[in-house]
């Protein structure tokens, strides 16, 4: 189909993913990001196979991989050192490709690299204000006072989107009663297994970690989650200092009978990731005109279904090869169709928490094929 310009809001890993399938689909597009360059906003995650054989698709999968952790198994212990349960991790067997343990730039990095060889342009301190339907385009407005005209405006902006504003302003964005913190870490003495990821806990605190990286000194990926009914004051918690934060997880762990190495994590970590955890609520849309929402923006992940990257690299791919296929009008119905449906069921899947369902099969199994389908018609 002729769409001759998309502009895409947000530079994370949704953003740029988004604008690799639309430059394999060839159709253009031109990223716009509010900070003034590509900082750290997170520390990293669990990327599954789903996600990771869509990395394949756009050339940036074996980079990803070589700079991660191929995790064959999670080892579950105890608050009192007990260990609970060992998990096996056959999915390169069955799935054809690993979950892998991997900090956030060295999945972005590779994606970003790969956008500049290929001509991608991001602009940087282009922060969206609001969004203008005109008859056969969108105009953008930012916060500099400059404004652009496009066919399609994609909004990949995260959980805080403005973009999402322009398709339903009655969307919500809901405190789940959970917070999150992430760090980047490192012990002299590494004792587990490096191909494992950990998960100690007790009724109140997960704390999961694991190594992200083959070589690097910092390379232990950790992040703890908590439930509190009551979301945490943003300058208590999201605006505090490293210190503060600090000693925030370390009360958390009080009374643990753990080795002194899984505190020396916290104790070596300079840079702490918090946050409430939100989830998009009443939002009857996916698309309004000529803009459109995926990743973060749309469907926010429960951090214990570590599906916030893979969901936003199916959606990068899906979108794309609809709009390839498509007018925008159809393009955004049946990307909302199929994706809408995967994102649904698998939350579904997990509150239900019913092992007969599979829920690992079904996250793995789905397929996206990149070649234009037949003409149902014919």
């Amino acid at each position: 189909m002729n769409h001759k310009h998309v502009a895409i809001i947000g530079s994370g890993v949704a953003g740029v993913a988004t604008a690799l399938f639309l430059k394999k689909a060839g159709i253009e597009s031109t990223i716009y990001e509010s900070r003034s360059a590509e900082i750290e906003t997170g520390a990293g995650f669990l990327l599954s196979p789903n996600g990771v054989k869509v990395l394949g698709e756009i050339g940036c999968k074996d980079e990803v991989i070589a700079n991660s952790t191929i995790i064959k198994s999670i080892c579950q212990i105890n608050s009192e050192n007990e260990v609970e349960a060992i998990i096996n991790n056959y999915n390169e067997k069955h799935f054809n490709a690993p979950l892998i343990n991997v900090m956030r730039s060295n999945i972005l990095n590779p994606l970003l690299k790969e956008a500049q060889r290929q001509g991608i342009e991001i602009k940087y301190s282009k922060k969206l204000i609001s969004v203008k339907q005109l008859s056969n385009s969108i105009e953008a407005f930012f916060e500099d006072e400059t404004s652009i005209k496009t066919d399609i405006l994609i909004g990949a902006d995260g959980t805080f989107s403005r973009t999402r504003e322009a398709v339903a302003s009655s969307a919500k964005l809901d405190y789940i009663g959970m917070w999150g913190l992430q760090g980047v870490s490192y012990v002299e003495d590494f004792e587990w297994d490096e191909s494992s990821s950990y998960l100690y806990y007790d009724e109140n605190l997960f704390f999961i970690f694991g190594k992200a990286h083959p070589t690097n000194k910092l390379n232990i990926l950790w992040q703890a989650f908590s439930m509190r009914p009551e979301k945490l004051p943003t300058k208590y918690f999201e605006k505090a200092n490293k210190e503060t934060i600090r000693e925030f997880i370390s009360k958390q762990m009080n009374g643990w009978k753990v080795t002194k190495n899984l505190r020396r994590m916290i104790e070596n970590t300079e840079m702490f990731f918090p946050r409430s955890i939100y989830e998009v609520n009443d939002l009857p849309m996916w698309s309004k005109g000529r803009v459109v929402l995926v990743g973060d923006a749309v469907h926010t992940a429960n951090p214990f279904l570590g599906q916030g990257a893979s969901f936003s690299l199916e959606d990068s791919m899906v979108l794309a090869k609809m709009l390839r296929d498509h007018d925008y009008r159809d393009a955004f119905y049946y990307y909302e169709k199929d994706r809408r449906k995967r994102t649904e069921e698998v939350t579904a899947m997990f509150q239900n928490v019913d092992i007969e369902l599979n829920i690992e099969k079904k996250i793995n199994e789905y397929k996206i094929t990149w070649e234009e389908e037949k003409n149902d018609l014919k």
